[in-house]
């Protein structure tokens, strides 16, 4: 009986009331009683974004939740790499619900095995996520001054997640000034048990490897071993083809890739996050040549959406297209500030 009703009302909140969308319907619920009305704007990493009328936008722990009542339609990650899309209600048990989805019966989920959250918009716009962050150091000992900009754009779509992205860094010093530009665009299509298809293009500068420009396209897959409220780790295999210029110098090559990306968070106050990504890539027409690429970032932030971060990354090839260049690069970003758009 208590599915049936709860069917009934489900499709009369996504057939009947479209209106409904959008708006501040959803209730959350905590031990002693305590609740908020709020709409849910997205959970991701163990932290629910509610949108308020009267305290703004507000930030619980997911973990702290007793039990949801979501009426706006909402795209929904379980831990087990499915996905599904509907309205979420009480079960009648602490830290459990009910989803009901477009397809079959109301589905018994514990809260933890909900990964991420996100409300069905219609509009290109509300689909967009992004990130800008800028850093900037000077030790005057040595009158070294550097400056660093990176960026992101996500576009998530049901199944598809579509991000460009540019990270740069430029440093001047007596002898002069170099640079090191890397940006693209990553496609990824996500499967079933939390597998995924993933297809690339990329384009990146260096003055200490003596690289004017490289263009790589690459496409592989992967799948996200450990996932969970609190920590992100995923492996991918794939090929990729590129072209170097270097000194007018230019060569075409056909490389492998091995990817990693682990990511930890913590939400206590402050809320603190790290992220490791590394790249193995093997050449396969020039055998012996392999590069390296490591990037990190720590980040804990200062004020709503405002973060202070810190950064690092590495870059090795065995065998650079000059015999002049450094098979090495490196850098470390103290201090920067990032906007999460």
């Amino acid at each position: 009986m208590r599915h049936t009703v709860l069917i009934t009302f489900g499709f009369l909140c996504f057939f009947i009331f479209p209106s409904l969308r959008g708006q501040k319907i959803d209730t959350i619920y905590f031990q002693g009683g305590d609740r908020i009305t709020a709409e849910v704007k997205s959970l991701q990493n163990n932290q629910l974004r509610l949108s308020t009328n009267d305290a703004g936008t507000v930030r619980v722990e997911w973990n702290k939740v007793d039990s949801v009542k979501i009426l706006n339609q909402m795209r929904i990650l379980l831990k087990d790499g499915s996905i599904l899309y509907g309205n979420i209600f009480p079960s009648g048990e602490v830290k459990s619900c009910l989803i009901w989805h477009r397809f079959g019966d109301p589905r018994n989920t514990r809260l933890v095995e909900i990964l991420e959250l996100s409300p069905v918009e219609d509009r290109f716009v509300n689909r967009l996520d992004g990130a800008l962050s800028s850093g900037f150091s000077y030790i005057k000992a040595s009158h070294v001054l550097q400056l660093n900009l990176s960026a992101s754009i996500k576009y998530i779509a049901e199944k598809n997640q579509l991000e460009t992205f540019y990270d740069g860094i430029l440093t001047k010093e007596s002898a002069g000034t170099t640079q090191r530009q890397n940006g693209g665009i990553n496609f990824m299509r996500v499967l079933p048990n939390k597998w995924f298809l993933i297809s690339t293009f990329t384009a990146e500068s260096s003055s200490e490897q003596q690289l004017d420009l490289r263009t790589s396209f690459g496409f592989g897959g992967g799948n996200s071993i450990i996932y969970n409220n609190r920590t992100h780790f995923y492996a991918a295999l794939g090929f990729q083809g590129n072209r170097e210029l270097s000194q007018g110098t230019s060569k075409y090559n056909l490389e492998g890739l091995i990817a990693t990306n682990y990511s930890v968070f913590i939400y206590d106050s402050p809320e603190v996050s790290f992220n490791l990504k590394s790249q193995l890539i093997p050449s396969l027409n020039d055998l012996g040549r392999v590069r390296f690429k490591v990037d990190s970032n720590l980040r804990w932030e200062v004020f709503s959406d405002f973060f202070l971060k810190w950064t690092f990354f590495y870059s090795f090839d065995s065998r650079p297209l000059s015999n002049e260049a450094e098979r090495s690069d490196w850098a470390i970003s103290l201090l920067g500030l990032e906007y999460n758009l």
